[in-house]
């Protein structure tokens, strides 16, 4: 660890330091391609060595998607890494597999695109039912999703997931936030959900 890194940083820098690793470590992500994201994340680019040092020292570590330029901390302990809920969990797996099917299967340079109907679809696919989520369940998940950076609506749009055709850009930070390499450590992450939501089903039906 240099520390020198952040005694020689200027003056003004020293200052910015503080309030650029909060926004990274309460944003998840910080994008080179959103204009709100768009000065911090050159900060961390420029003085990256400085940033790595102050968030090692608190146990994190700054990585990087030089393809999407994005921004990310990941903290070596488990206080502080976020827990979410089954639903929240699956509808990750489900942006990660269309993510990668399109990228795929187009062989797209830029995020792929998909429709809120194919989104709930490959859902239901993957738990085999709805999970009984109704519309403001599922409006409160893909929000919640849009917040953390995971998609975005065309043009700035509303989330409106009445509308099937409406359309949602998978962006890159879903792959950092769902490290998986390969498609059958996917396939084995939704063995392990299908095996455990089938367990759930006998302990109800047997009780």
């Amino acid at each position: 660890m240099e520390l020198n890194h952040l005694t020689s940083l200027p003056e003004k820098s020293q200052r910015d330091l503080p309030r650029v690793i909060n926004r990274l470590l309460g944003q998840v992500f910080l994008y080179q391609d959103k204009d709100d994201d768009k000065d911090d994340y050159y900060f961390i680019h420029r003085h990256r060595a400085a940033c790595e040092t102050a968030l090692e020292l608190t146990g994190f570590n700054l990585l990087h998607d030089d393809y999407h330029r994005i921004f990310q901390a990941v903290s070596d302990y488990s206080y502080c890494r976020a827990r979410y809920k089954l639903d929240e969990t699956l509808m990750i797996l489900v942006l990660r597999k269309l993510y990668e099917e399109r990228t795929e299967r187009l062989s797209l340079a830029q995020d792929p695109v998909v429709t809120i109907g194919e989104v709930r679809e490959e859902y239901r696919i993957i738990t085999s039912k709805e999970r009984d989520l109704g519309i403001s369940q599922y409006e409160t998940l893909l929000r919640r999703l849009r917040t953390m950076g995971l998609l975005d609506t065309l043009d700035g749009r509303t989330i409106d997931v009445r509308d099937g055709e409406a359309r949602l850009r998978l962006r890159g930070s879903v792959r950092m936030i769902l490290p998986i390499q390969t498609v059958d450590e996917l396939d084995a992450w939704l063995r392990k959900y299908r095996a455990a939501n089938e367990e759930e089903v006998v302990e109800e039906s047997v009780a």
